[in-house]
């Protein structure tokens, strides 16, 4: 972020398993999603207040005691809204426009708690702690949205919460009450609901190198998939639902079937750990990506279960002291594919060393454009996540310098830097508005090290056009 025995069933007991899950998943494969929402309209933030926490009685625990504060009176804070419910980092946020009246936002954090936020036209944003308890960090939450159908009573909207205690947690996100409790792995490192209906919930452990699949209506457990020599760094169903996909710190991703718990192949690809992983790439939708702590990036087609390129993001300085390349900033921590209505073919990888890079996958892989802060010799941080914009071809980034950035793919210019946070950013989410409508307004969710969740939007169109204002001027 070592391998425990695995459970071990009956025959008859993974009989009825396996049959279990193949009745399950043959279910949610009938129900597409047909789920078309209205377009969100969010609130005008000028109106709303900060919630904040009185934190003063509250202990430091070590994690905040290293992580020393910056200077906040330095940066120039452009967020729309600030929420400081955490009294620890945030390492996981989730945002989903609900409906035209609210933009929800799921969190979790170091402080071992998780949190529920409203943001509502005309009011400010409220938060709800969301009761279970957990005794160590909360580390991965998710919505399922986007994946329920117009029958609730099959596919109910859901809100997941994971943690290091082992704990997966299901809670109403109209309401914020808790529905179920489900016994997983431990160290759980990140979920990922089923693409037909979401009722079906895929679970990573960090720990134990194995992944959990749950029926969340019946609370049952269908599989155990059993087969990493080392942790679970990340995972997916495939957008047809058919497989799941987890890429790990032995450096290889494996492909299972869902009926039946057997891992059907294993890409191998080196021995540096796998860091992140995403899905829906290419004109059919089958490859996945993932980045490696070695600095490459591995594009693989789940079908033809071929790896169709190794793309080196980062290029090593030529030295023979092995001790000084441990220190060098080589991880690709954050992938992406661009969608359909962009480029299929197209991929972003971000690193540690704070360099966004754009590929062709039709043209043999080539680097089209290397995308770098004017910072970047200086203090500019390493890119922990990134998110395509559905219709055009930006991707806005998330840094260890606390600055969210969103870039043109097609020149490699710096669209809009977005500040406000004091720490680093562990995770992001951007929600989009009519983005049909040229680009819409980009609504982004990021939770930092600072301890505060931030809320930016962006008009996508505005910012394009100041951008290229900018250069115009630069190149006068």
């Amino acid at each position: 972020d070592t391998n425990q025995n695995p459970h071990t069933n009956s025959q008859d007991d993974e009989y009825a398993q396996n049959s279990t899950a193949s009745s399950i998943i043959g279910l949610e494969e009938e129900q597409p999603n047909e789920d078309m929402e209205e377009p969100a309209v969010f609130v005008d933030m000028q109106d709303a207040v900060e919630v904040q926490v009185n934190d003063d009685d509250v202990p430091m625990d070590e994690d905040q005691e290293e992580a020393a504060p910056s200077d906040a009176t330095s940066v120039q804070d452009m967020s729309k809204a600030k929420v400081e419910s955490h009294t620890g980092p945030v390492y996981s946020v989730a945002a989903h426009n609900y409906d035209s009246t609210k933009l929800l936002i799921l969190s979790g954090g170091g402080d071992d708690k998780s949190f529920l936020h409203q943001v509502v036209p005309g009011n400010a944003p409220s938060t709800l702690l969301l009761a279970h308890a957990h005794s160590d960090t909360v580390s991965c939450v998710a919505f399922n949205n986007r994946y329920v159908s117009d029958d609730l009573s099959k596919t109910p909207k859901l809100a997941a919460v994971g943690g290091y205690d082992g704990a997966i947690v299901l809670y109403d996100p109209d309401t914020g009450s808790k529905l179920k409790e489900l016994e997983g792995p431990s160290d759980v490192e990140w979920l990922c609901f089923h693409p037909k209906g979401g009722s079906v919930l895929l679970a990573g452990s960090v720990s134990d190198g194995t992944i959990w699949m749950y029926h969340i209506p019946t609370s049952k457990c269908l599989q155990v998939f059993v087969g990493h020599e080392s942790g679970v760094t990340a995972g997916s169903f495939t957008p047809d639902g058919r497989w799941a996909l987890s890429a790990s710190s032995d450096g290889t991703i494996r492909v299972w079937a869902p009926r039946t718990g057997v891992s059907k192949h294993v890409f191998q690809l080196g021995n540096a750990g796998l860091t992140s992983l995403e899905v829906n790439g290419g004109s059919d939708g089958q490859l996945v990506v993932v980045g490696a702590e070695d600095g490459q990036a591995h594009v693989c087609h789940v079908g033809t279960k071929k790896v169709v390129a190794s793309l080196r993001h980062f290029e090593p300085p030529l030295s023979n002291d092995k001790d000084e390349d441990l220190e060098l900033p080589m991880s690709v921590e954050a992938v992406g594919f661009a969608s359909a209505a962009v480029n299929p073919n197209w991929l972003a990888t971000g690193g540690v060393d704070g360099v966004l890079k754009i590929w062709d996958l039709a043209n043999d892989g080539q680097c089209r454009q290397v995308c770098r802060p004017a910072e970047a010799d200086s203090d500019a941080g390493g890119i922990t996540r990134l998110k395509w914009h559905p219709t055009l071809p930006l991707v806005f980034t998330s840094s260890s310098d606390g600055i969210v950035r969103v870039w043109d793919a097609r020149n490699g210019s710096l669209v809009k830097t977005l500040t406000g946070h004091a720490d680093m950013i562990n995770d992001l989410d951007v929600c989009f508005i009519e983005p049909e409508n040229q680009g819409g307004t980009a609504v982004i969710v990021s939770g930092s090290d600072d301890k505060t969740i931030r809320i930016f939007e962006m008009n996508v169109s505005d910012a394009l056009l100041e951008a290229t204002q900018r250069a115009a001027n630069g190149s006068s």
